[in-house]
């Protein structure tokens, strides 16, 4: 058998041809691992990144906020605030205290910032809503105008209270008739336009401030070192300077410096005087003759004062420190207000002393927006034509409700303002007490007791 002859050259040939697919399937093998590896390392990144790491959350704290319930604050010609919320800026009125150090006012009594009124915001006084009203009697009193007269007894359920005033003054027999009493708002306010002219809702006339300050025989408007102080009435000065020798308070420099106006009008015979305490500055002379509006003193902190204020005084029969009445009766309100004025009667037909009464309005009845307390048995006098024992001024016209308890039983009273005018209410428990009353021990009346801290 025949073989072919394969010579050197084609074996050459054939032998490279071999090496070159041998070099190229290893190439083959390696690139195909390398391609491998880099398509494992890309797949692990993007898992890794798919994988978000949390981010770090804050826990924030809350800090707990005041609640701020502000108290009314006005102009020389004040704009209706629908407030307490009366919202507005609470304007602070200077109280005058005792020459000694005095503790920080009680609860619910309001707290008054640093010398001045308007008290600090307070928590309202715990009421328990009442299940019925009985309006007992309505009455509209035609000599004084816009003036809604209502009696109203509630029954509640008894609470706690503190220890109740001893009450020693029975309702006499000849006290006014509130339904036969008019408005004496005789007098303006001793202040121009852009100077405060409200006193202090805190410390009213007849009021001791919870028992941190004297009683007070007028009222307080808290306005700058210096401001001119007018007359708020016609009338002749008959006192000007210190009253360091002429006594005209409970002790000698009790103002500091004063100045007194006997007026032209006087109330069913008997002279009627305003006294302006306190004062830097007198403008006026011993019988000097001065119309309203004549700038007569400047606004100081003499005597017992401890901030730059205005105590103004109205004395009706006399010009001594006890013949007093509240200065909320005789000057007439701003336009757009008026005043409330009532008593508080127990069962046994006894004024009810120092007893808190509350102010709402109609709308929100279970808000509370302002409060005073009665007048202390045998210290100051009531007004002879309204025979009130408390009074709330420069309230804006409209609807409220008043409340109080006395001996267990809550009394609601409903009362309109209306525009310049008083409006009285009186608050009578005509219904025996669910606790045990405070038992009456009357005694006789005396001169008051000089003021004094309690």
């Amino acid at each position: 058998m025949l073989f072919p002859t394969v010579d050197r050259q084609t074996v050459k040939i054939l032998m490279g041809l071999g090496l070159g697919l041998i070099i190229t399937v290893v190439a083959i093998v390696l690139i195909g691992v390398v391609q491998s590896t880099q398509l494992s390392a890309m797949v692990a990144t993007a898992t890794a990144t798919k994988t978000a790491t949390p981010l770090p959350t804050a826990t924030f704290t809350a800090t707990p906020t005041p609640t701020y319930t502000p108290t009314p604050t006005h102009t020389a010609t004040p704009t209706p605030t629908a407030t307490p919320t009366e919202t507005s800026t609470a304007t602070p009125t200077f109280t005058p205290v005792p020459p000694t150090p005095t503790p920080e006012p009680p609860t619910p009594t309001p707290t008054p910032t640093v010398v001045l009124d308007v008290p600090s915001p307070e928590p309202a006084p715990e009421f328990i809503e009442p299940t019925a009203v009985f309006t007992e009697t309505i009455s509209l009193t035609d000599t004084l105008t816009s003036t809604l007269a209502i009696t109203a007894v509630v029954l509640a359920t008894p609470t706690a209270t503190p220890t109740p005033i001893p009450r020693t003054v029975p309702v006499p027999a000849d006290w006014p008739d509130y339904r036969q009493a008019s408005d004496h708002f005789w007098f303006a306010r001793p202040f121009g336009r852009g100077f405060e002219t409200w006193g202090s809702h805190y410390y009213p006339f007849g009021t001791n401030a919870g028992g941190q300050y004297f009683w007070h025989f007028g009222v307080d408007i808290q306005n700058p070192q210096n401001t001119p102080i007018l007359a708020v009435g016609d009338g002749i000065v008959v006192h000007a300077g210190p009253d360091n020798i002429k006594q005209l308070g409970p002790w000698p420099d009790f103002y500091g410096q004063a100045v007194m106006i006997e007026h032209t009008r006087r109330l069913d015979g008997q002279p009627v005087y305003t006294l302006y305490g306190h004062v830097s500055q007198t403008l006026v002379s011993v019988g000097q003759r001065v119309k309203t509006g004549d700038p007569i003193a400047r606004v100081g902190q003499l005597g017992v004062a401890l901030g730059p204020h205005l105590h103004l005084e109205v004395r009706v029969g006399g010009n001594t420190y006890f013949d007093a009445h509240n200065p909320d009766l005789w000057v007439r309100p701003d336009p757009g207000y008026g005043v409330i004025a009532g008593r508080v009667v127990d069962y046994q037909n006894y004024f009810v002393p120092q007893q808190l009464v509350t102010l709402h309005r109609a709308e929100t009845p279970a808000e509370f927006w302002r409060q005073t307390f009665t007048y202390p048995d045998n210290v100051v006098k009531s007004d002879s034509g309204f025979g009130e024992t408390f009074a709330f001024s420069d309230v804006p016209a409209g609807n409220y409700v008043l409340k109080t308890t006395v001996d267990g039983r809550q009394l609601i009273v409903p009362v309109r303002v209306t525009n310049q005018s008083t409006s009285f209410v009186l608050l009578k428990a005509d219904q025996p007490p669910l606790i045990q009353a405070v038992e009456p021990t009357p005694t006789p009346v005396e001169a008051p007791v000089t003021e004094q801290a309690q």
